[in-house]
Parts: structure tokens; sequence; C-alpha cells
């Protein structure tokens, strides 16, 4: 499967989204700014993604992400997350980022899904990794 390019409003490649045939994940790796424009485009082609692949695991790497994101919040805990839920996702694996306004965006969202579905911060994708793989009993 091809990756999935998500662009900011300056043309800059922010997100690089993929399914993982061989470890059964959704994987998007963020990198720089996320505009809320960029970030909807973005969830539009996750469900889309998830909606195909029917896959329950989704990582989240939001380690090189910059910037805070939290007028995207609203939308991502009204929309997205209950579209995926509704998709099949289960498992949410969050890399948060070495931004403190970035990381503080991602620990206000995981707060507000936390009761939707199982979720794990983590400093590193390897532990994320490590994670998700002992829910898929590996």
């Amino acid at each position: 499967m091809s990756k999935i390019i998500t662009k900011n409003d300056m043309g800059r490649s922010i997100c690089e989204m993929d399914f993982d045939v061989n470890e059964n994940w959704i994987y998007a790796k963020w990198d720089g700014f996320a505009n809320l424009d960029a970030i909807k485009s973005w969830g539009e082609s996750y469900i889309k993604l998830v909606d195909k692949t029917k896959c329950p695991y989704f990582l989240n790497d939001d380690s090189k992400s910059t910037g805070p994101w939290t007028n995207a919040l609203s939308w991502i805990e009204s929309y997205l997350i209950p579209n995926a839920i509704e998709k099949g996702v289960k498992y949410y694996a969050h890399v948060l980022s070495a931004s403190a306004f970035a990381s503080l965006s991602s620990k206000e969202l995981n707060m507000r899904i936390a009761n939707l579905l199982e979720i794990g911060s983590f400093k590193s994708v390897d532990e994320a990794k490590a994670w998700l793989k002992s829910k898929q009993g590996k």
C-alpha cells in the first residue's frame, strides 16, 4: 500500500501515513506544524484507510511535530475519534512530541478521549510498537 502524504497550507509535507501489513497497524508519522485544515484532511484519509483495512491498531508518531494544535481538539474528539471507533479502531499508541506546545495538545486530547478507546502514551516509537504488539498478543 502506498503512503498517504498530508501537506500543510504552505505545501510542506507534515504527515506520512501507511498501513503496515506485516505489523497490522496504521502508522502516522508527523513532522512540523499542522494547521486545522491539514489535520482535517489527514483525518478524512485516516478514516478511509481504517475503513479499507479494518485495522484496530493505530500508531501516531508526534515525536517531530511542533507547535500547538489545540484548535483541532474539538473536531478530533467529536468527529474523528468516534468515526475511527465506528470503523473498528480500538488501540491508540501515541508517541509524544518533544515540543512543549505539541505535547500539551497531545496530552489534552488523550485526556478527552481516554474513556473511548485504549490509549498508550510513549516517549519513543519503540515503546509504542512494543505496546501495540502486546495488544496483538505478540
